[in-house]
């Protein structure tokens, strides 16, 4: 492979990184087009329903949603060096590729059960892929940091409306056609992998490499920075990120549809419609924390969030009637909807490059959480035991949210939200 061009210095219309003949309003349009392309998973509403009809029984099908968060998280152990031995687009493109294969490999079924657990692999690969790049891509083509907030909670908002309504979309044509709603996605993968063509030869800024006279510093500093983000404050918000979305994310995935499509028999149509109200809640929640952070204590949020995902989980366990399940989707959606924001925030006092680090991390354990939830679910699903498992993952959200609020520290360091509104 030929050694890259050196980056030209970032003008005001030219992507950081990136050839001269790429502009960065061009580039940022090319990667907002791209986020909201990826994202129409017109399968995903109904890939349990697609696993259970092909009688692989309910355990084999949580297991094998699960695998999907599984190979995310393993994949995220070497995406870091694939980053740097290509650039975003590359990674991009590729990504969706293999994405668009793992799709194709489920939907007609290629292979039987080991076809099934291939595709699921190189899904769970390729979003891997995808995502090392694609939040980063936002701060190197837009550097002033107010202008890329504001772009990343504007690409949010259109990024829930697009699952909401390709979900939809795909509930009610999976009604007809099974195999057009994976054909569907996989063409979506197909088209969102030539806009990502369109960002153009960007790089991913890189730290540069210490001299040989402070090599040993910048390797202690660095080791002892992110030793210290795992202890007090910060490694309670990283638990608490864990648990919630862990079990939240498994409850969305495979209980929920398991419930309503075994259960409840809702028809799939109103199966489409009820896993949208979460996307709905998840936003408007979302769009709404960072404004209360201004005015709300952090604890209350956290203890908030913990009470929603509990709750939705009781009724759940409780009753298969429309009205408490529609509640408790919306109440799920509250709690998942802003673990990410208050998290970050309250990991804002780590500086960024260990906060970065941190994040990657927090996001492979909460795979390896959402794995074993819904294998363990899975299996007592499996057995008749939905109640159960309903009640067993309302407990485990309970306990350790207690655990966590009891242990937060009475002060900390104000983050920036929390600042502003002592100011």
């Amino acid at each position: 492979m030929s050694t890259p061009t050196p980056a030209t210095p970032p003008g005001p219309d030219h992507a950081p990184g990136g050839a001269g003949d790429t502009s960065r309003p061009r580039a940022l349009r090319a990667l907002f087009v791209y986020r909201l392309i990826s994202r129409a998973y017109f399968h995903l509403p109904v890939l349990f329903a697609f696993l259970y009809l092909h009688h692989l029984g309910t355990a084999l099908a949580q297991t094998l949603l699960a695998l999907y968060g599984f190979t995310v998280m393993v994949s995220g152990t070497f995406t870091g060096r694939l980053t740097t031995a290509f650039g975003p687009r590359t990674l991009l493109v590729a990504g969706e590729s293999v994405k668009a294969a793992g799709l194709l490999l489920i939907g007609t079924v290629a292979g039987g059960t080991p076809g099934l657990v291939a595709g699921q692999i190189l899904s769970g690969f390729g979003y891997a892929l995808t995502a090392s790049v694609e939040s980063p891509l936002v701060g190197v083509l837009e550097p002033d940091r107010e202008r890329a907030s504001k772009i990343q909670a504007r690409t949010q908002s259109w990024i829930f409306a697009v699952v909401m309504v390709s979900g939809i979309a795909g509930a009610v044509i999976f009604q007809h056609t099974r195999l057009t709603v994976f054909l569907l996605s996989a063409l979506a993968c197909v088209i969102a992998a030539t806009a990502a063509a369109g960002i153009g030869p960007v790089r991913l800024a890189t730290a540069p490499k210490p001299t040989t006279t402070t090599t040993a510093t910048a390797t202690a500093t660095a080791a002892a920075a992110v030793k210290g983000s795992w202890t007090g404050g910060a490694g309670l918000w990283i638990a608490y990120y864990v648990c919630l979305r862990g079990v939240a994310l498994a409850a969305f995935v495979g209980f929920i549809p398991y419930l309503l499509f075994v259960r409840t028999k809702v028809s799939l149509a109103l199966f489409g419609i009820l896993l949208a109200v979460f996307n709905v809640a998840a936003l408007l929640v979302a769009r709404w924390t960072a404004r209360l952070l201004r005015t709300t204590s952090a604890a209350l949020l956290l203890a908030a969030t913990l009470a929603c995902v509990a709750a939705s989980l009781v009724l759940l366990a409780t009753t298969s009637q429309l009205v408490p399940v529609i509640l408790a989707i919306a109440l799920l959606g509250l709690g998942a909807g802003a673990a990410r924001p208050l998290t970050q925030d309250g990991l804002s006092a780590l500086d960024g490059p260990t906060r970065g680090k941190v994040t990657v991390r927090m996001e492979q354990l909460t795979g390896s959480a959402n794995t074993l939830v819904l294998v363990l679910g899975g299996l007592g699903l499996g057995a008749g035991h939905a109640p159960a498992v309903m009640w067993g993952s309302a407990a485990v959200v309970a306990v350790a949210g207690a655990v966590i609020l009891a242990a937060r520290p009475t002060t900390r360091t104000h983050s920036p939200a929390q600042a502003q509104a002592l100011n």
